[in-house]
């Protein structure tokens, strides 16, 4: 097994571990994940942030920002920049559609189209930091 094998198969794994933290987190019933948040969300109203700019804004895109440069990362390199970027994003939105899915079916917890478009933004800000860093990584491009 070559080192680029293994560096894709540890990406691969930690996208498979944000996704399961993900589930776990956006599962958990609303008021539990509330009083959790308090520690981040009272500071952040005493400097006049508000919860849905924290939480529902900032807090969708930078959570799913790792899984979708996480799969860009692990994707083969014989796959193009754009590809890779594209199906880092794709992966986000599935796993965001899941969860929203999944939250529909509970009572303590509000799906929202919302959400699904945040989350596929935060994906596609990790695949496109991803896909930056492996340029840099890389070197520039001889033509």
């Amino acid at each position: 097994m070559n080192n680029d094998t293994r560096w894709r198969g540890f990406w691969w794994l930690i996208a498979g571990l944000v996704s399961l933290w993900l589930l776990w987190m956006t599962l958990r019933p609303n008021p539990e994940v509330a009083r959790k948040l308090e520690t981040l969300t009272a500071p952040a109203a005493a400097r006049g942030i508000s919860y849905f700019w924290l939480i529902d804004i900032a807090g969708n895109i930078a959570v799913f920002a790792p899984l979708g440069a996480a799969v860009t990362l692990a994707l083969s390199p014989s796959r193009s920049p754009a590809m890779r970027m594209f199906l880092g994003t794709l992966a986000g939105l599935l796993v965001s559609v899941s969860i929203e899915l999944l939250q529909g079916l509970g009572s303590s917890r509000v799906s929202s189209l919302g959400d699904v478009v945040l989350n596929g933004i935060g994906a596609a800000m990790g695949a496109l930091i991803a896909t930056w860093l492996l340029r840099l990584r890389r070197g520039p491009s001889r033509g």
